[in-house]
């Protein structure tokens, strides 16, 4: 049986690097971040999926606040999140796809369109930011950021003013949201840590040294050589188009520390799959917490229509309770190309 790990804390922090709309989610999450920080990706490709976010910005909350004059790295235009003008924004959370790595991407909805997502690790108690990051457009007067937060925080104080957090229904387990709009430019002056959390009480809250170092061990394999051996075990029967290119596999257990806020995820092993060339991946996760008990429910993933038992979560991925586990298949060419690989797959997990 694999090894047990503890994890100690370390001084790491969340990270968070914007992206393209939905496949972003996946892409980020192999990225493997290991430091927070605010970046801007001025995205030209995808202006028009952020017309929402601009059309907002300028007509609902930000137009009535006049921006500063002056260094505009030292000002921002505070918006709330909750001004009743704003269209439809929600920020979704998605789980990490990545073997070994618990955490989380969070995905921006505008008026029902996908736009920036960013991944980093899962919330803790002694932590106030889950996430921060900022986008902007090349043709907007203004760039926005958000913030993710832990239950506690109540408000956000930034360059002088101070935005409350507010509940989203994307966001589970108490988290909460703030967003900022800056004037074009704004952005890519500012620093980490500028983001101050406050309490109920309009209190600083001091955030542990401590981190969470979210990469456990991990072995990789490619055809033809021979699976990888570790904590879980995935294979194919009866379904012979789908044809093996490699894999994943943890290769030891490591329990999360006791402050984690809600639930987590933790992918043991992935393998990658093709049918007619196209890549088609399938990955097995645990409950991060208490692996080899039954997982807690994926958030915000809906009921497949005409397949009962079956999820999805956005365009791209599906899953399945498959005993004590979720049995995710991403990618792909069709959802029923995904359901027909989730029916025939055999999950081995020794826990």
């Amino acid at each position: 049986m694999p090894a047990l790990l503890r994890d100690k804390p370390s001084p790491a922090a969340p990270t968070g690097v914007p992206a393209g709309p939905d496949q972003g989610v996946i892409e980020e999450a192999r990225r493997r971040q290991r430091r927070r920080r605010i970046r801007i990706a001025l995205v030209v490709l995808i202006v028009a999926t952020l017309i929402g976010v601009v059309g907002w910005a300028l007509g609902g909350g930000a137009s009535r606040a006049t921006p500063a004059h002056g260094n505009a790295a030292n000002h921002a235009v505070a918006v709330d999140v909750s001004d009743p003008p704003a269209p439809s924004f929600n920020v979704r959370l998605v789980p990490s796809l990545t073997v070994g790595y618990v955490g989380w991407c969070v995905v921006i909805e505008e008026g029902r369109r996908t736009g920036a997502s960013a991944c980093g690790g899962p919330p803790f108690s002694f932590s106030p930011f889950l996430e921060g990051f900022g986008w902007g457009s090349v043709a907007s007067r203004y760039e926005t950021m958000v913030d993710v937060t832990t239950p506690q925080v109540a408000a956000i104080r930034l360059d002088g003013r101070v935005v409350r957090t507010v509940a989203l229904p994307g966001l589970p387990y108490g988290l909460r949201a703030a967003r900022i709009a800056f004037p074009s430019g704004a952005l890519q002056h500012r620093q980490e840590g500028m983001s101050v959390a406050l309490d109920a009480a309009g209190q600083p809250i001091a955030p542990s040294p401590a981190g969470y170092e979210r990469r456990a061990p991990v072995s990789s394999w490619r055809y033809p050589g021979r699976p990888a051996h570790g904590v879980c075990g995935l294979r194919a029967s009866g379904a012979p188009e789908f044809t093996i290119r490699g894999g994943e596999v943890l290769t030891a257990l490591r329990a999360l520390p006791d402050e984690l806020v809600g639930h987590a995820f933790l992918p043991c092993v992935e393998t990658e799959f093709r049918f007619e060339n196209v890549p088609v991946d399938a990955e097995v996760l645990l409950d991060a917490a208490h692996p080899g008990t039954r997982p807690a429910p994926l958030p915000d993933w809906r009921p497949v229509a005409g397949a009962p038992g079956f999820f999805g979560e956005g365009a791209g991925v599906t899953a399945t309770r498959y005993a004590n586990t979720w049995l995710v298949a991403r990618q792909g060419s069709s959802l029923a190309e995904r359901i027909r690989l989730l029916r025939h797959l055999t999950v081995t997990l020794p826990l």
